[in-house]
């Protein structure tokens, strides 16, 4: 006989509830799968309040910022400075502890307005693109274990809750293939393809 663990019992009871009030069955199982907001508190919060037309997003893009220091303020500063208008040219940065918090996800000005972006060459992938940004150059190390943890939970509740699934996934070089290595040889790209797809195998507009 199966010992009953605390798991085994609510899912029990949760299936006789099912019953009991005719809703499908695996309806209190995905309620407990849900996962806690544990690097995107902030983010969810934010996005709650905004008014996101359909469709504005059709990419998600990411990129390394090719040098180990950095956060949101100090990046924004210098794509300023590049004469970029709006600023960070990223919507979000998530942080490797040093200039900000290990796995902090930053927002970016242009998610706060929902701008376009400025992290791409091509101007069509900027428009509909999401960027995001992990502090570090991933030519040389690795990002931290917090950052993709952080990298996971932020793209996936884009996904689940903000974008839709059919949201395209690419890295930067795939974008402007020959261009950059953009976001390097030890950043998990095969990885991030087996779970969010290959956006850039289709057409680029």
């Amino acid at each position: 006989m199966l010992e009953m663990t605390p798991r085994r019992t609510f899912l029990r009871v949760s299936a006789i509830m099912a019953v009991t009030l005719g809703l499908p069955l695996d309806v209190f199982a995905k309620t407990a799968k849900r996962p806690p907001a544990r690097f995107t508190a902030d983010v969810r919060r934010v996005t709650a309040r905004l008014r996101l037309r359909p469709n504005r997003w059709q990419w998600i893009v990411t990129h390394h910022s090719a040098i180990r220091q950095g956060n949101a303020s100090i990046y924004g500063r210098a794509h300023r400075q590049r004469g970029m208008e709006n600023g960070l040219a990223y919507h979000f940065v998530i942080g490797n502890g040093i200039d900000s918090g290990d796995g902090e996800i930053e927002i970016g000005p242009r998610w706060f307005k929902q701008l376009k972006g400025g992290h791409v060459s091509r101007e069509a992938i900027n428009e509909v693109g999401i960027g995001i940004c992990l502090v570090g150059n991933f030519e040389n190390t690795r990002p931290t274990v917090k950052q993709m943890m952080a990298f996971r939970e932020l793209v996936d509740y884009l996904r689940s809750d903000v974008v839709g699934t059919k949201i395209r996934f690419a890295v930067h070089k795939e974008i402007d293939p020959g261009r950059t290595a953009c976001p390097g040889r030890f950043f998990p790209t095969a990885q991030m393809h087996r779970l969010y797809g290959r956006g850039a195998k289709a057409k680029i507009a």
